[in-house]
């Protein structure tokens, strides 16, 4: 989170400096520490691990792990509701290097100040940097823990690790920054990747992704770590060592795409640990600065244009942050944001739509971007004078439990002003106006332990590459771009601009386990399978053969070109019928929301499967949808 100190220069002429986002407090004195953990070497490869193997299921009181997700909920093994009720515990990702509090108690008595105040995870910041210094931590940031002394800060990261998760604490990887220092400012850590500085930290985007996989491997047999969050508030960064703004997108396929650049790593993420969760945060600062009229707080609304696609749907998890003191075009700055508007400052519509258009809508059942979110930071000052600073707490903490939202409090940290420990690390801090609102959002119960129940949507967009939503990795069409429907999902809808919505409505996962699939592309099929004769006449047909499903498409600089066809796990009905989408929408069901905006688009309904497809010159003009 954090306090963003920008320092701007235009040209030659001006230097400004502005604070960015996030938490009031800057220190970095005194980082927290966990206690007495169990013994155990830690190796350079792998941490230690009392609980898990992997590739097996552990149950930890009710709740079997791994984690997945099941429509705008996170779920254990058991598909039951698991809502992560977590908290920030910083300092890994700073200038000491290792979790703060281990000078003044032990891990154990840190660990039980969590549990005391409820919380059942913990989000756990790491730099780049950190991973890679072997120098041993200093004995004084670690006094209260002399069972750290000479460790180097990974390996006492590895053993924090193990201690929450021995505690039954499920843990959040986070990379935080790049540089081990406070975040977050207009520095060197705005995105994932840094290079052609002097004095900083370089760090190049395979640099990054191999130091999560190496993450990934070295907690993989411990299920309580359970997921991991990408990157802390990807944001306009100074690029090498100018004071030039370096600015992330979201889909332009260049160096600053963090769409790509998440997708990317999120599947390789998967491949190397497929029981993790994957957590993509929102961009949380775009374009220039406030004061030259340009910036904004996007968040996840670019989501709706662009979902992120993993080879591993039931994955994917969400988060954005948001704190009173901020707003959508302020960076916490009154100074260089002129009259722009912050979150504690609106009123309640305005608040709630706001945060619902930013980040709160990806929630929503039933779309093709439907996913979990994860509000992974927000906090406050417990000794602020402002009502509107209770207030905006207040309507945060109401939509959380509205929508029954996973969450994660800024921070746990005594060395941190707004921090929910004693500055000795000794007690929980009950007794200040935060914890009316805290407390309540941690009793409330939503639909934890619950079974969850839910239709699964997905969009496909044949732009400039592949759209590979699947674990199916071979080149089923060669020359053609391609894609392919979640695992076991069908394609229900196409539109005459190269998308196509998938589902698992009415049938669930139709897959055949073998895996198998056919490949109808270029010339028409000659078979009707079907016996539905020539369904779209003067039209080039692709009909997959009886029992079983399109599950994708192709299209080559022609247009659309071909179909995924995939074995169905049970017998399928025959009965088929056209619809037709080249002169206007024609649409069975509306379920998936609008997945092919501002195109004329075709959708089976739900209890209907796509048999075929037929193109014109390339132009996708018709579904054969069968039941």
């Amino acid at each position: 989170m954090n306090q963003l100190n920008i320092k701007w220069a235009f040209g030659l002429f001006s230097l400004l400096s502005f604070v960015w986002n996030c938490s009031p407090d800057n220190s970095k004195g005194n980082l927290l520490l966990l206690s007495d953990l169990l013994g155990g070497k830690t190796g350079s490869n792998s941490a230690p691990s009392s609980l898990h193997a992997f590739g097996t299921t552990v149950t930890v009181g009710s709740v079997s792990f791994p984690l997945s997700t099941n429509g705008q909920y996170i779920v254990d093994s058991n598909n039951k509701r698991f809502k992560l009720k977590a908290v920030n515990w910083y300092g890994a990702s700073d200038t000491r290097q290792v979790v703060g509090g281990l000078d003044q108690q032990p891990i154990s008595k840190i660990i039980s100040l969590i549990q005391e105040w409820g919380f059942n995870s913990v989000r756990l910041p790491f730099s780049n940097k950190m991973l890679h210094d072997t120098t041993t931590v200093p004995n004084e940031y670690i006094a209260a823990n002399p069972q750290f002394f000479g460790k180097t800060p990974l390996e006492i990261y590895d053993l924090t690790v193990q201690a929450l998760t021995d505690a039954g604490i499920v843990v959040v990887l986070n990379n935080h920054t790049t540089f081990s220092e406070w975040c977050c400012g207009y520095d060197y850590n705005g995105l994932w990747y840094h290079t052609g500085s002097s004095f900083a930290y370089n760090q190049s985007t395979d640099m990054w992704q191999s130091d999560w996989i190496m993450m990934i491997n070295r907690y993989k047999n411990n299920k309580l770590v359970a997921a991991a969050d990408l990157r802390n508030e990807v944001r306009t960064q100074r690029k090498g060592d100018t004071y030039i703004p370096d600015s992330p997108n979201w889909g332009s396929g260049d160096v600053n795409d963090w769409h790509k650049a998440s997708q990317d790593l999120g599947n390789l993420v998967t491949i190397a640990n497929p029981d993790i969760l994957v957590i993509v945060e929102g961009i949380n600062w775009w374009g220039l600065i406030p004061v030259l009229g340009s910036g904004e707080r996007p968040h996840l609304k670019p989501v709706k244009d662009l979902p992120v696609h993993l080879r591993l749907s039931n994955k994917l998890v969400y988060s954005a942050h948001n704190y009173g003191y901020i707003g959508p075009n302020h960076n916490g700055d009154d100074s260089t944001s002129g009259n722009n508007i912050k979150y504690r400052d609106m009123d309640l519509n305005t608040f709630r739509n706001t945060i619902y258009s930013e980040w709160g809508y990806v929630t929503d059942p039933d779309y093709y971007y439907t996913r979990p979110v994860w509000v992974s930071e927000f906090g406050a000052s417990p000794s602020t004078t402002l009502d509107t600073d209770k207030e905006w707490l207040k309507r945060l903490v109401d939509y959380l439990i509205e929508r029954d939202m996973d969450f994660a409090f800024w921070p746990l940290n005594g060395n941190d002003e707004w921090g929910l420990v004693s500055s000795d690390w000794s007690r929980t801090l009950k007794d200040d106006w935060r914890y009316q609102d805290l407390g309540r959002l941690l009793s409330a119960t939503g639909n934890q332990g619950q079974p969850v129940t839910a239709d699964h949507f997905a969009n496909l967009s044949l732009g400039s590459g592949d759209d590979n939503s699947s674990t199916l990795a071979s080149d089923w069409d060669n020359g053609a771009t391609k894609g392919t429907c979640p695992d076991g999902y069908r394609m229900n809808g196409l539109s005459t601009n190269n998308k196509a919505l998938c589902t698992d409505t009415n049938y669930g996962l139709l897959w055949n386990s073998s895996q198998s699939y056919n490949v109808q592309a270029v010339n028409e099929t000659g078979t009707r399978y079907h016996g539905t004769g020539d369904w779209a006449g003067g039209f080039t047909k692709y009909e997959c053969p009886q029992n079983y499903v399109v599950a994708g498409f192709s299209k080559r600089y022609w247009g659309t070109s071909g179909i995924l066809c995939e074995p169905s796990s049970r017998s399928l009905g025959n009965s088929c019928r056209t619809i037709w989408f080249d002169r206007g929408d024609n649409r069975s069901s509306t379920r998936g929301g609008d997945w092919a905006s501002g195109s004329y688009k075709g959708q089976c309904a739900d209890n209907e499967y796509v048999g075929g497809i037929a193109q014109r010159n390339g132009g996708a003009s018709a579904l054969l949808c069968c039941k």
